[in-house]
């Protein structure tokens, strides 16, 4: 009988062993495959890697071609017409209108943001009341269980969904 104990005790190592080199193997992939782990081990790696790649990935910029006002004058004169010739400049803004553009591209966003999010809301509590999922709302006075509340186990306790029926 010792000779199967002996088999069972060795069995059971190999199976912890087994166990325990599964487990060093799979946090080592997952070490290898976190770039976040990678960038935290060697940051100023990462760095250089990310502005060397900024480098080559971003063209560089044209060189302007200065042109001579002899090569040019003739292209001015072809393409001068009396549309072109009798334009007034305008004006420089004022600082005023300047300020006024300038708080507008700092608030719209902020307007445009809020408004989407009421209509949602809006459109939300217009879809709730027309499907009947929320009945009976809770007041502000109220101290029982909202709608989303409730425990495993616990039955339903709402009305049931009206649904449309099906056509055809």
């Amino acid at each position: 009988m010792s000779d199967v104990d002996d088999i069972r005790q060795q069995m059971a190592q190999i199976r912890h062993d087994m166990h325990y080199n599964v487990s060093n193997v799979v946090s080592e992939v997952e070490d290898a495959m976190d770039w976040r782990s990678n960038i935290r081990k060697h940051p100023y790696i990462a760095l250089g890697v990310g502005l060397a790649v900024g480098y080559f990935v971003v063209p560089k910029r044209r060189r302007r071609i200065e042109r001579t006002v002899t090569n040019i004058q003739p292209l001015l004169e072809a393409s001068m017409t009396p549309e072109y010739a009798a334009r007034p400049e305008k004006p420089p803004k004022s600082l005023g209108r300047k300020a006024t553009g300038w708080a507008l591209g700092l608030v719209w966003p902020l307007v445009s943001q809020s408004v989407q999010a009421y209509a949602a809301m809006w459109l939300e509590s217009q879809l709730k009341q027309h499907l009947n999922l929320n009945p009976h709302p809770s007041q502000p006075g109220d101290d029982g269980p909202s709608s989303s509340a409730g425990n495993p186990g616990e039955s339903y306790g709402g009305d049931a969904v009206y649904r449309m029926p099906k056509r055809g």
